[in-house]
């Protein structure tokens, strides 16, 4: 084993103590104040490129990772409701036609693969660890 036991435990309560669901989606809506305005200005540019569509998930996503700090895929779903949402918001905005609508849950993806924070091997072995009942296994026995 590379990590001890109590490493991982410290692991995973430091990073559960620092997640918070509620503060990812206050960030990916205020995130979204200036992936909107990214649309505007591709408005004024009057070209569009596919991948500029896309900016404005990583945004929401971004800010969303730097508030709310989660890892969870459940906690990060309404940060990926907001992207694809901006997402629609901005198709709206662009005049773009009908296709572009089925790339929604890319921009989905995007907005909510971009929100989970980078975690090290001994969070994720604390994770896996405590999925499968071995973490705090002697303190639930007291």
């Amino acid at each position: 084993m590379r990590f001890s036991i109590e490493e991982m435990e410290a692991a995973f309560t430091e990073i559960n103590e620092h997640a918070n669901p509620k503060l990812a989606f206050l960030g990916a809506l205020s995130g979204s104040l200036p992936a909107i305005a990214v649309y505007f200005l591709f408005m004024e540019m009057g070209g569009l490129l596919l991948i500029m569509l896309f900016l404005s998930p990583l945004i929401i996503g971004y800010f969303a990772r730097f508030v709310g700090r989660t890892y969870k895929v459940k906690h990060r779903i309404s940060v990926g409701v907001i992207g694809a949402l901006v997402y629609i918001i901005g198709c709206i905005l662009l005049g773009l036609g009908p296709l572009y609508y089925l790339l929604v849950p890319v921009a989905f993806g995007v907005a909510m693969t971009t929100a989970k924070i980078k975690l090290y091997r001994v969070h994720e072995w604390a994770i896996e660890w405590e999925e499968n009942g071995k973490l705090f296994k002697n303190k639930s026995a007291e």
